[in-house]
């Protein structure tokens, strides 16, 4: 008698550790297929998650709201508790693919400008021979060498007679244009030839970061110009100057936006005065109402009269916008005596 209950009692274990491999091996394809078991790299939340200070989710530290992103170091799996996924932070979020989902980075609709993660090249000849017409930095540089200018920096007549004249002097192929050879001649450094035409601003942001410091990235930059002179066609280091266009040019890049094609080198060329309306003529921009405008949206400005677009600005919130206006780059009310004929909000990052 004894011996059958002890046969009994045994098989009635044996039964309940299959039964446990079972239920375990269920609970194993189950979250294999609704967990990340693999690094996802980059995770975009789909609702609101609790991100914890623990991997055994006891302590919170703060909820975000769906399509907040995060850079994922590894998937933490306990024994008999689901996956968990650890941030570069050292924060902890589900892994469940109904909270969390695996994505390239922060990214823009496909029909708008795409966020770029490598540092973006320079669009144009770097180290370009600087003619009449050419505004710009070298432009500033040379006219203040040749003693002609008087605040408004486009390579004039003047400028090329006085060209001529210094080639002349120094025995140097007259041609009333600053290439290379005569830059060097009239003191300036071979590396600011090429220097000046090559600066892009450094990337700002990364993409597991979202919206808002993609925004932050661009308004960091145009701080970086604060109180350095209006200069026509200029857009290149902050050690410089820039108008309104080329300092929202280097925002831009800063935030991972080239907006092709329109670039920094090409700022200073001929016919390029006026990329403010260049920018306001692309589609790749999302135009909304001027009480939709938040937080790093582009303002235009049209010139009274004419109605054509002669300024663009950065918007700061709160009825504030960093603009290049003459006499220098500062931060200013959205609408003043100056220019407050606003012809409509872009929006760069969506």
């Amino acid at each position: 008698m004894k011996k059958h209950k002890f046969k009994v009692a045994r098989l009635m274990m044996v039964a309940a550790l299959l039964a446990m491999i079972g239920l375990n091996a269920g609970l194993s394809a189950q979250a294999s297929s609704s967990y990340y078991t693999v690094n996802p790299g980059i995770i975009k939340t789909k609702k609101r998650v609790v991100y914890y200070k623990d991997a055994d989710k006891r302590v919170k530290d703060k909820t975000v709201a769906a399509n907040h992103y995060a850079k994922i170091t590894k998937v933490v799996t306990a024994t008999g508790k689901a996956p968990v996924l650890k941030t570069n932070t050292g924060r902890y979020v589900t892994a469940s693919k109904a909270f969390v989902t695996k994505t390239a980075g922060y990214q823009n609709p496909k029909r708008y400008y795409q966020v770029q993660y490598h540092q973006i090249k320079p669009h144009g000849q770097v180290g370009y021979t600087v003619k009449r017409g050419f505004e710009g930095i070298k432009t500033w540089y040379i006219m203040r060498k040749m003693g002609t200018f008087g605040g408004y920096d486009k390579y004039n007549q003047a400028t090329y007679n006085a060209v001529k004249n210094f080639q002349r002097r120094h025995h140097l192929k007259v041609t009333g244009n600053v290439n290379e050879q005569t830059w060097l001649k009239m003191g300036f450094s071979k590396t600011a030839w090429t220097a000046i035409d090559s600066y892009v601003a450094p990337l700002g942001a990364q993409a597991w970061e979202g919206r808002s410091a993609h925004i932050e990235a661009m308004i960091h930059q145009a701080y970086r110009y604060l109180g350095n002179p209006y200069l026509v066609g200029s857009s290149s280091s902050p050690k410089y100057g820039t108008d309104c266009s080329g300092l929202v040019i280097q925002g831009l890049y800063a935030g991972g936006i080239n907006p092709l094609p329109v670039s920094a080198i090409h700022h200073a060329y001929p016919g390029n005065e006026w990329n403010s309306r260049n920018l306001w003529a692309s589609k790749k921009f999302k135009h909304v109402a001027y009480s939709q405008r938040q937080r790093g949206d582009l303002v235009f400005y049209y010139q009274p009269g004419t109605h054509t677009i002669w300024h663009v600005a950065i918007y700061l919130g709160r009825n504030r916008v960093i603009e290049s206006w003459p006499p220098r780059i500062m931060v200013q009310p959205i609408k003043n005596g100056q220019r407050s004929n606003v012809a409509g909000i872009a929006r760069v990052f969506h």
